[in-house]
């Protein structure tokens, strides 16, 4: 086969993305994406409207929760800076799948903390899946985005985050005193 007709067959995905109608598979793609940063925020904000019923509970000065409250944060930084290139070595949606799963795991096992220390590490550990999450959700997005509309769509794919963040605090003021902060 001669050049011309092997060019002739390759396809440029993104023109193609570009091109092509918003499809039923990118908006499956916006609105998982969107769920996996409402959780995320959801997440990070969570250890904050839990803090007063922590320290009533365990008797500890809110000095003492300042490593809880700040242990995600830290995880969700490492996990956006590992997360990337892992990401580029097994595909971000194997990434994100896993950092779900991690942050998924390590909330649930947070409830379960006998102590400060074990909290604040677990916080950690949930934090890397968070920042794994986050960079992939928004990679991913703009990957399947139409140029002309990468930023809308990312920017509204990131309305997850506050949104998530707002319903944690309306879901903690109610659940809080009637179930516990765990």
């Amino acid at each position: 086969m001669g050049e011309e007709s092997m060019s002739a067959r390759q396809l440029d995905v993104g023109e193609l993305i570009n091109r092509e109608r918003f499809s039923a598979r990118q908006w499956r793609i916006l609105i998982l994406c969107f769920l996996i940063v409402l959780c995320d925020g959801f997440d990070t904000a969570a250890i904050g409207y839990i803090a007063p019923a922590v320290i009533r509970d365990w008797g500890v000065a809110r000095t003492q929760l300042g490593p809880v409250m700040s242990a995600a944060l830290w995880g969700l930084a490492a996990g956006a800076l590992l997360a990337g290139p892992l990401a580029d070595r097994i595909g971000r949606k194997r990434v994100l799948l896993g950092a779900v799963s991690l942050f998924g795991a390590m909330s649930v096992a947070a409830a379960g903390a006998a102590d400060l220390s074990a909290l604040a590490w677990l916080r950690f550990a949930t934090g890397l899946g968070l920042g794994a999450a986050m960079a992939n959700a928004v990679t991913l997005m703009s990957e399947y985005s139409p140029e002309p509309r990468r930023a809308f769509i990312v920017s509204a794919m990131f309305c997850g985050f506050p949104l998530g963040a707002a319903c944690g605090g309306l879901l903690a003021s109610w659940l809080v005193p009637h179930s516990g902060w765990r």
